[in-house]
């Protein structure tokens, strides 16, 4: 059974014991990301996981490396807008080398010059590899139009000037900034005990003093925009964005439903109309991308120049469709299908501490499967066709890479 622990200075414990496993997942988040970056400090968060693995005052980066790949385990990281998480998977029994791992390269970075030179072109080229894939390039461009100036319109990755500008203080400086205990999750699920896990964490991590964060008082809001990145391709790419709900809004289930039956799957609309019907690209679907004060709709498709503008037009078509008329069928298929990624997920370790995690920084508080299940059986055709409506009611966001008739194609997806 899971178990939530919070210790004296605000850090929370969470333990999900998996039987039957032999492996599990372990890893310290906190609730801090590109969205809590100023202008100044783009890309440092990102920078900041990358230099978190080279090198402790105890640890060479190798001598890390090592000693988890000496017992058959994985270091990794990743960074959001809204967390950064740090985390090992691990076989069973190895839960205090990962975790004293995990604590040393967090609590003892050294940030050494050598390296932090090193990794600032690392993650250079990784900007540059994402600049030549066009797909990444039209969801940058879309973040940045959708959001405007703020932190949650910039890449994550941050830019080659602002990620070459960092150094090894402005490195310590986040951290002791935003890294607060109050607004970290040690979160371990698999084959491990509870109880062992939170003397773990009571022995490596209890030391931390709290300290207190800056609020977020610079929330985002969706604007709404249109960019055109007129390169020579094989393929335009044409990403749409309209408004949608934070995770933490009554519609965000209704919000999750209307995009799975837009175009999260085979059936979906989008999919169906654009791909099944008309053969007009090979990769067409819907996302949302909900965050904590705000969220967006999203669809992409990658097509040839001259089917760029139906393809547009065809999204456009399905979202006022479903505006007007979404089916009891489509809404409980999709339903169904977001469902089963809820049930198939709880198999996963990684999955079940990150998701524990996520609600308990968006919400406060561990939301069980069974209240997810009811909140999407709640969701009815009005609640779909609201969030449709929503998405239609309010500036559109239009990018493009690639070659395009973009004022045709804007005025398309702009189209009430």
């Amino acid at each position: 059974m899971s178990e939530l622990t919070t210790l004296s200075n605000g850090l929370r414990v969470y333990a999900d014991p998996m039987p039957g496993l032999r492996s599990s997942t372990i890893g310290v988040w906190f609730h801090a990301g590109a969205i809590d970056e100023t202008k100044s400090q783009h890309g440092i968060a990102h920078l900041l996981e990358h230099m978190a693995f080279k090198g402790t005052t105890t640890r060479s980066a190798r001598a890390i490396a090592e000693e988890i790949e000496n017992v058959g385990g994985y270091l990794n990281a990743s960074t959001g807008y809204s967390r950064t998480g740090y985390y090992a998977r691990i076989l069973e029994g190895d839960e205090e080398k990962a975790l004293e791992i995990l604590a040393d390269i967090l609590t003892n970075p050294t940030f050494d010059a050598a390296e932090l030179a090193k990794e600032r072109e690392v993650v250079v080229q990784e900007i540059g590899e994402a600049a030549d894939i066009p797909d990444d390039v039209a969801m940058e461009m879309l973040q940045r139009v959708s959001f405007g100036e703020h932190a949650l319109g910039r890449p994550i990755l941050g830019a080659i000037e602002s990620v070459r500008r960092h150094d090894r203080a402005s490195l310590g400086d986040f951290m002791s900034e935003h890294y607060a205990p109050q607004d970290t999750v040690i979160a371990a699920s698999g084959a491990i005990a509870g109880d062992h896990i939170l003397k773990l964490a009571e022995k490596y991590f209890s030391g931390r003093p709290k300290f207190d964060r800056a609020a977020r008082t610079d929330k985002p809001i969706y604007i709404g925009g249109s960019d055109h990145d007129a390169r020579a391709s094989e393929q335009t790419h044409v990403a749409l964005a309209f408004p949608g709900v934070s995770v933490r809004d009554e519609d965000y289930f209704a919000t999750r439903i209307f995009v799975e039956a837009l175009g999260g799957g085979m059936s979906s609309r989008i999919f169906q109309s654009v791909r099944e019907e008309r053969g007009l690209a090979y990769s067409v679907y819907a996302f949302t991308d909900a965050y904590e004060d705000v969220g967006a709709i999203g669809a992409y498709v990658g097509t040839d120049e001259g089917n760029a503008i139906e393809a547009a037009s065809l999204i456009r078509d399905e979202i006022k469709a479903m505006a007007d008329a979404p089916t009891e069928k489509e809404i409980e298929r999709a339903r169904t299908m977001l469902r089963s990624t809820l049930l198939m997920g709880l198999e996963n370790p990684a999955t079940r501490a990150e998701t524990a995690v996520g609600q308990l920084f968006a919400h406060g508080r561990l939301i069980n499967p069974v209240e997810t299940v009811e909140r999407l059986e709640a969701v009815g055709l009005e609640a779909v066709k609201r969030v449709a409506a929503r998405a239609l009611s309010d500036t559109a966001s239009v990018v493009a890479v690639g070659p395009v008739n973009f004022s045709k194609l804007h005025d398309v997806c702009k189209a009430s």
